[in-house]
């Protein structure tokens, strides 16, 4: 294994679960789910922010959707992030990102709780992704009009499995990566194309018109903790190159890649509207989330 690609949620749903049939005969469902997450903005306070995610379920967890799971629903999930790409009737791609679940555990109680109040430090849900994979190009480094820094970059990783006959195969995916602050400044120094990197933060999704005036989203995965890989440990010495690292053309000598603050989530604007535009490679594309 050379790649990590996991999230895990806990939210409720915002309708009841779509449950089709392939086919095959086999029962797959779409569950949209909301999260709400505190989070620290660029004036150093806490919020609650709020990600519509969507996840697929697959055989027997669909069939579980279907029987127990309804709008306002409560439940944890945990699998990987999957973009799809398909052409419009017009010709134009699309794309769209969405959580393939592997685990689910249904949270609803038989006797409803007392509901919590949005202070307590036990409320809201969860919204978690790490990724270890390469990075698919330089960071972008840009301010925001307020002068905050926030950087850009893909990370691809790698995905393998065994089809119903028994062969191997494998799917890279590519995921789109935002940081802020001091950590957004650190992956600048340090990241650079072909490096192998970890990022933990959480997954957001924004939307924006194109000049033609068409809606568009794109899913990202905001960091608020990232690791510089191969990197010396000069107590330990020098790592002993393997196929795999030697063939990445990495340096490795960039230390470890960490934000000052303490252990906290990530520092985003108050205004969504200041996020700069970021300009992806072409193997780095907005997805269309159509929900």
């Amino acid at each position: 294994m050379y790649a990590l690609n996991r999230t895990q949620i806990i939210g409720h749903l915002t309708q009841a679960p779509e449950i089709r049939q392939t086919p095959t005969g086999q029962s797959v469902g779409d569950l949209n789910i909301v999260t709400k997450q505190s989070f620290v903005n660029a004036s150093g306070q806490s919020q609650m922010g709020t990600s519509f995610i969507n996840v697929v379920v697959w055989r027997g967890l669909a069939d579980i959707s279907d029987k127990y799971l309804k709008k306002g629903s409560q439940v944890f999930i945990s699998g990987r992030i999957q973009t799809d790409d398909w052409e419009d009737q017009e010709g134009q791609k699309r794309y769209k990102t969405r959580v393939v679940a592997d685990e689910m555990i249904l949270l609803d109680p038989r006797n409803p709780h007392a509901p919590l109040s949005a202070n307590s430090q036990v409320a809201g849900g969860l919204n978690q992704a790490e990724i270890v994979g390469n990075a698919t190009k330089d960071p972008e480094i840009r301010q925001t009009p307020g002068g905050d820094s926030v950087c850009s970059f893909g990370v691809a990783t790698n995905f393998s499995w065994k089809s119903r006959t028994g062969e191997s195969q494998e799917k890279t995916e590519f995921h789109n990566v935002v940081a802020w602050g001091e950590l957004a400044k650190s992956l600048g120094e340090a990241v650079k194309k072909g490096r192998k990197v970890y990022v933990a933060g959480r997954l957001q999704t924004r939307s924006w018109e194109t000049p033609d005036g068409q809606k568009r989203w794109t899913t990202e995965i905001v960091a608020d903790r990232a690791l510089a890989l191969g990197a010396v440990d000069t107590e330990l010495g020098a790592p002993v190159a393997t196929e795999a690292s030697a063939s990445t053309n990495v340096t490795l000598s960039d230390p470890v890649v960490k934000s000052d603050a303490p252990a906290q989530p990530s520092v985003v604007p108050e205004n969504p509207t200041e996020v700069p535009a970021i300009n992806y490679e072409p193997e780095i594309k907005a997805e269309d989330l159509p929900f």
